[in-house]
């Protein structure tokens, strides 16, 4: 069947699950790599949700529904793109690379994604960012030669600075853009995909 990729869901989501520890541990759903390497394990949570796998909502019967559904797989790909209560889920859901070329590759069901812009911070159009997106960084100080952060946009803007992301490793709710914009010798490139409406099985 298939399903609408819902930005609205995934920014409620990512508002709601960006500052995961001042939840109480009732409310909590997915894993949390508590090591720093959370941050597309999150990003994909925005996406399930945003996909419908998610119901929202922060009351008990809430969130003992959505823990079903996770361990149900709705709106996850079997072994191939899922997240867990347990781990951090598959490859393909919570690593930077294989998200991404899981995401825009071409396949029967399972999120979809297209590439909006790849390339440095000089050449990049804020205005071409819409809610929902995803943005990957490469991080000098981690990863120089490959993508190594994912994040979510809660609100488009004109400017970096007004453009707002959440995510995780560190934790940020609805920052500006600006604060990885403006350190280019440490987050020297950025792709930015979005999503678009997809087959899942359930």
């Amino acid at each position: 069947m298939n399903y609408v990729y819902d930005e609205k869901k995934g920014i409620a989501y990512a508002r709601l699950y960006a500052e995961y520890f001042k939840l109480c541990d009732g409310k909590k759903l997915f894993f949390y790599d508590i090591n720093g390497n959370d941050c597309t394990n999150f990003c994909s949570q925005c996406v399930w949700a945003a996909y419908g796998g998610w119901m929202p909502g922060i009351d008990d019967d809430t969130v003992s529904e959505n823990k079903e559904r996770i361990k149900k797989q709705i709106r996850m790909i079997s072994r191939t793109w899922f997240g867990s209560l347990f781990f951090s889920g598959s490859n393909k859901w919570c690593r930077v690379v294989e998200f991404y070329d899981y995401s825009i590759s071409a396949k029967n069901s399972g999120p979809s994604a297209y590439r909006i812009y790849e390339g440095d911070w000089h050449n990049f159009n804020p205005s071409s960012v819409r809610e929902g997106d995803v943005i990957q960084l490469i991080v000098n100080t981690y990863t120089p030669y490959r993508y190594g952060h994912c994040l979510y946009v809660t609100q488009r803007g004109e400017s970096n600075r007004d453009i707002k992301i959440c995510c995780h490793s560190y934790d940020r709710l609805d920052a500006p853009l600006s604060e990885f914009s403006d350190l280019p010798d440490i987050y020297a490139k950025l792709r930015v995909m979005r999503f678009k409406s997809a087959e899942f099985p359930k």
